[in-house]
């Protein structure tokens, strides 16, 4: 992947052809943010943040609820620091962990606001901002206390500093910390704007949090590469998307699938003419598997492919699914991908295997964690812990995770596999398969269901998977609740499944 240049956020932001006087943040109820107020909103607080003593690597918290606020501090600390975006949510017990385990040397808040991190940070002596919105206009701020800021030149991250820090999507107990440099940051964008031709001319509807991989990347910092238009939201919910849709006009959206759950659902509610000749080009989805019958709502609805696509906070983007392929995740398009097989062997098209990666995306290793650093990579290749197959046509398709099989008397099952059956019977919601514990065959499959109709039984689900799978995948418990455990990326948490079932 060659691009000159020195491949930092100050790059992104400041040196990519961006046309000053176009919109870079806009939001309901507030005057757009230019590119040229964007930069010098970047320079401020840069310049504020050296004059207190700051320099690069410094690892900044940001916790903000959604909003144009965030949008503009996040890329403005990871252009001269190591950002570190918090969940606003978070218990007091949480941020004391983090920011001693992630050695913050800086908290910002919004002004006034109620979060524990502001008791935790006095407690912790942590420097502690306070942004200040500038009435009116989105993500303009100012921050306090208040510095004189002098004329010196802003000390910007270079390509190796670390632009910010991701916490892996916690399907186990405990995440892990994944630490990325600029240079990372800078390619993992261009993967993803590149395939899908995003280009200013282009408008992203913001709509996940800012405190996973997945929010910052292409809704914020690859429309901003691309020289687009972040439509930034507040407490978003699915019944807010018509009135953007039609008031903003996105080219493109990014979300999970349970969201996407959600806008189909409220989408139903209006007259097939109120969704015609509407603007948007692209749908994206990440996290985990898009449920076929969703997608298929969706594009008939809005008129507009859905695209998924296959990234993790370790390696970046993995494949696109794009032109789409039912049950693919895409064609790679990360710069070294292969499968293998227990000895590292390269496997042909159709043999499956572990999925594992090489590149300018690829992050170097889990911070203060040699283990699992050690059991991470092979040869140099990262593994990425998901198993599958190409097509004869490159084409990947996911099998299953390493570490999520079910040994049920030593036949290996992946639980993602009776996850697509459960969810294509047209009375079920949402579905996860997990592992319970077994005296005879050590682990059996368990799942549990939300039905989409209350009139299905567990006798009809039974009968459904025997027509759909060989009977010893066919789960021995199936259990109806409310809602799946996902955890923020809306990947589904199957620990906690096997801890409450077994």
């Amino acid at each position: 992947m060659k691009d000159a240049g020195p491949h930092t956020i100050e790059e992104l932001l400041f040196h990519r052809n961006q046309d000053p006087d176009q919109n870079a943040i806009e939001c309901p109820g507030l005057q757009p943010l230019t590119y040229r107020d964007l930069r010098l909103q970047v320079l401020y607080t840069v310049k504020t943040l050296n004059a207190r003593g700051f320099r690069r690597n410094d690892r900044i918290a940001v916790i903000f609820p959604a909003g144009p606020e965030i949008a503009v501090i996040t890329v403005s600390v990871m252009a001269g620091f190591t950002c570190v975006t918090l969940n606003p949510q978070n218990r007091q017990t949480q941020y004391e962990t983090d920011f001693s385990r992630l050695r913050i040397k800086a908290v910002i808040i919004l002004k006034d606001s109620e979060t524990a991190a502001r008791a935790v940070a006095e407690s912790q002596k942590i420097p502690l901002f306070e942004l200040i919105p500038v009435t009116g206009i989105a993500g303009s701020f100012t921050l306090e206390p208040a510095c004189t800021v002098n004329a010196t030149e802003p000390d910007f991250a270079t390509p190796e500093d670390l632009s910010h820090l991701l916490f892996t999507a916690g399907t186990t107990a405990r995440s892990k910390v994944v630490t990325i440099t600029q240079r990372q940051s800078f390619f993992s964008r261009l993967s993803q704007i590149k395939p899908f031709n995003i280009t200013r001319a282009d408008r992203c509807l913001h709509i996940l949090p800012y405190y996973h991989g997945l929010g910052i990347g292409l809704p914020l910092l690859g429309i901003l590469l691309a020289g687009g238009t972040v439509i930034c939201t507040r407490d978003f919910i699915p019944s807010d998307f018509f009135h953007l849709l039609k008031t903003f006009r996105p080219t493109y959206y990014v979300a999970v699938p349970a969201l996407h759950q959600g806008i189909c659902h409220e989408l139903k509610k209006r007259a097939p003419d109120e969704l015609q000749n509407n603007s948007l080009r692209l749908i994206m989805s990440s996290s985990s598997s898009m449920p076929e019958q969703v997608s298929r709502d969706l594009e008939t609805l809005l008129g507009a492919p859905v695209i998924e696509i296959l990234a993790s906070s370790e390696a970046g983007t993995i494949a696109i699914n794009y032109p789409p392929k039912k049950g693919s995740v895409g064609i790679p398009v990360i710069d070294h991908f292969k499968i293998q097989n227990e000895s590292g062997d390269t496997l042909m098209p159709y043999e499956p295997g572990e999925i594992v990666v090489r590149g300018e995306t690829v992050f170097w290793g889990y911070e203060d964690d040699p283990e699992e650093n050690r059991a991470a990579f092979f040869n140099g290749w990262f593994r990425t812990g998901d198993l599958g197959y190409l097509d004869d046509e490159g084409y990947l398709f996911i099998t299953g995770r390493i570490k999520e099989l079910i040994n049920k008397g030593g036949r290996k099952i992946a639980p993602v596999e009776i996850d697509t059956v459960l969810v294509s019977h047209p009375g079920v919601r949402d579905a996860m398969t997990f592992a319970v514990f077994d005296p005879v065959l050590g682990e059996d499959i368990a799942a549990i269901v939300v039905r989409a109709d209350e009139k299905l039984t567990e006798t009809n689900l039974r009968e459904y998977l025997l027509d759909h799978l060989v009977p010893f995948k066919v789960p021995r418990k199936i259990r109806f609740v409310d809602e799946i455990p996902r955890n923020s990326a809306g990947k589904p948490l199957r620990y906690e499944g096997t801890k409450r079932y077994s």
